[in-house]
C-alpha cells in the first residue's frame, strides 16, 4: 500500500469518526432506538402474558450502546453425499442452491455489519430521555448487575449496539439482545428504516 492510499484511509477514517460521534448522528441514533423499543422487546406480545397489575413495566436500558453482533456462521459446503451414499442429482442441485444462497445472505449481512465488527463505530454513553407511553425506563450499567432476574413489574434488560445509518439517515443496522427472565431471552443484527418520520425494524438477520 503506498502512502497516498494509507493517506486516503485514514482521512477516510477520521471523517467517519467524527460523524458518527456528531450532534446529528447521535441525534438520530436515540430517537431510532426510542422507536423500536417496543418492537425489540415484543412488547404487545409480552404484555398479554405479564400481570402488569395495571402499572408500568420496568425496562432497563443499557446505559451504553456498544458495537457487539449476533454470532454469523459462514456456510462452508453442501452435502452431495451421506456416509458414502451419493445423493440424486435433483437433492444435489438443491443442496447446491440453499449453500449458494446462505453464502450470499452471509457476506451481505458480514458487509451491512462491519463497522460494528471492526470497532468503525465507538462505544457510547446513551443519555437520553425516552419518549414511552407503555414502559418505564431505566438506565443501568451492566458491568454491576450480578444477575439478570426480573421481579414483579420488570419487564427486562436490553443491550443496543451503535447503528450503521446510510447517509440520509433512512436506514440503518445494529444488533440488540433482551433478557425478560430465567429461559426468557432474544437477540438479533437487524435492519431499521425511517418512514413517515418514524422508525420501524425492517428485517432480522442473525440472531434467535
Amino acid at each position: 500500500m503506498n502512502r497516498f492510499t494509507t493517506l486516503i484511509l485514514i482521512l477516510f477514517s477520521i471523517i467517519s469518526c467524527e460523524k458518527q460521534n456528531s450532534n446529528s448522528y447521535i441525534k438520530n441514533e436515540d430517537e431510532a432506538i426510542n422507536d423500536i423499543l417496543l418492537e425489540m422487546t415484543r412488547f404487545d406480545e409480552m404484555k398479554n402474558v405479564i400481570d402488569t397489575k395495571n402499572k408500568k413495566l420496568i425496562l432497563y436500558v443499557d446505559a451504553f450502546l456498544d458495537t457487539t453482533t449476533a454470532l454469523t456462521y459462514k456456510p462452508e459446503r453442501y452435502i452431495n453425499n451421506i456416509d458414502t451414499n451419493s445423493l440424486s442429482i435433483e437433492e444435489i442441485e438443491k443442496n447446491e442452491k440453499e449453500f449458494l444462497q446462505d453464502s450470499i445472505k452471509y457476506e451481505r449481512e458480514k458487509n451491512l455489519f462491519l463497522g460494528l465488527k471492526n470497532n468503525q463505530l465507538k462505544k457510547r454513553t446513551l443519555d437520553y430521555f425516552f419518549k414511552n407511553d407503555q414502559l418505564n425506563i431505566k438506565y443501568f450499567d451492566a458491568e454491576k448487575i450480578e444477575n439478570f432476574d426480573t421481579n414483579e413489574n420488570e419487564f427486562g434488560y436490553l443491550f443496543i449496539s451503535r447503528i450503521i445509518f446510510n447517509d440520509d439517515y433512512t436506514k440503518g443496522y445494529l444488533h440488540y439482545d433482551f433478557i425478560c427472565g430465567d429461559g426468557c431471552a432474544w437477540d438479533y443484527n437487524i435492519e431499521i428504516v425511517k418512514t413517515d418520520n418514524k422508525w420501524k425494524i425492517s428485517d432480522y438477520f442473525s440472531g434467535g
